[in-house]
């Protein structure tokens, strides 16, 4: 699922629009509000006198209306977005991941809630959106947006037809990028084992896990429904550390069937007692969205040394 879906999660209020006919249906902004810094963006973008406003306090361009019927608060919708701060400062895009988003509208923050049912199917937009509507005085800090930042998304909505094509090629590209990355990720991880001076000793997995066992351990080995407890540091191939129980000083539990494919795999190989670093391709860890604001590159190769505690 990618970034903004994830976020959008506040709940729905009753908001009555204004200003659908014409541009510039609003009053001029007192000095140091956000209201005039949105006036502002508006007005630096030459847009200032096409835009209109609605009561809750949304700006938008209407840039092509589209045709047919205005989607509810009770329907899914499938759009291709590009999110930015007023600075212009993109902080995530379908548009640039090549991939529509699909979700129900009661399920995002209110002032999508409003802006999306301005279009029908075919429509375009651009939203300028109060941060009250947004993600208010917290802010979203995985997504890179400071509290009380308001945001501007360029939308365009598609009809189930468009959607369902838009998702088919999308998915093509998806599969042929993922197996190019497979083909890279190898390359890239025989290297770094070679560097290293320990190609001969590490093994791999069918799927492309590469592993090296400094202790076995005793006992069963876990499976994918077991709760398992241990200690990880997990860096990327340069070596930066990007999360690690043993710098925290104290071990993690979780169930195996909700971490990523490479744990899932990885960790089964050890028995409780256990030790061993596990070289893992991108598309067993967070492949092209890891998570927002977070040390992992897109595609990146992942290091993990674990030590293998209890098995649940």
């Amino acid at each position: 699922m990618n970034k903004l879906i994830q976020l959008l999660t506040l709940s729905l209020a009753t908001l009555v629009l204004i200003g659908c006919g014409g541009g510039a249906s609003f009053d001029a902004a007192q000095p140091g509000t956000q209201d005039a810094d949105m006036q502002a963006y508006l007005k630096e973008q030459g847009l200032y006198n096409k835009a209109n406003k609605t009561v809750s306090g949304i700006y938008y361009v209407m840039e092509k209306e589209g045709e047919g019927t205005n989607p509810t608060i009770d329907d899914k919708v499938t759009v291709h977005y590009h999110g930015t701060m007023l600075n212009g400062k993109v902080f995530d895009s379908s548009v640039e991941r090549g991939m529509p988003a699909s979700f129900s509208l009661r399920g995002v923050v209110k002032g999508w809630q409003e802006a999306i049912p301005l279009l029908k199917p075919g429509g375009k937009a651009k939203f300028v959106i109060p941060s009250t509507l947004a993600y208010g005085d917290r802010g979203a800090p995985g997504a890179g947006i400071p509290p009380n930042t308001p945001l501007v998304f360029d939308v365009e909505l598609f009809s189930p037809e468009q959607a369902a094509k838009l998702q088919d090629e999308a998915n093509k590209k998806a599969q042929a990028a993922a197996l190019e990355q497979v083909t890279k990720d190898d390359v890239l991880l025989k290297n770094h084992l070679t560097k290293l001076g320990i190609a001969d000793k590490a093994k791999r997995t069918d799927s492309g896990i590469y592993y090296t066992m400094e202790k076995e351990g005793k006992g069963e080995n876990p499976t994918v429904a077991s709760t398992v407890e241990v200690h990880y540091h997990g860096t990327l191939l340069d070596g930066t550390v990007f999360d690690s129980s043993v710098d925290r000083g104290e071990t993690t539990e979780f169930p195996l069937s909700r971490v990523v494919k490479g744990w899932q795999e990885a960790i089964p190989l050890l028995k409780p007692g256990g030790k061993g670093t596990f070289y893992i391709p991108s598309g067993l860890c967070y492949g092209p969205n890891p998570r927002p604001g977070g040390k992992i590159p897109p595609n990146a190769v992942l290091v993990f040394d674990v030590e293998l505690f209890k098995v649940k």
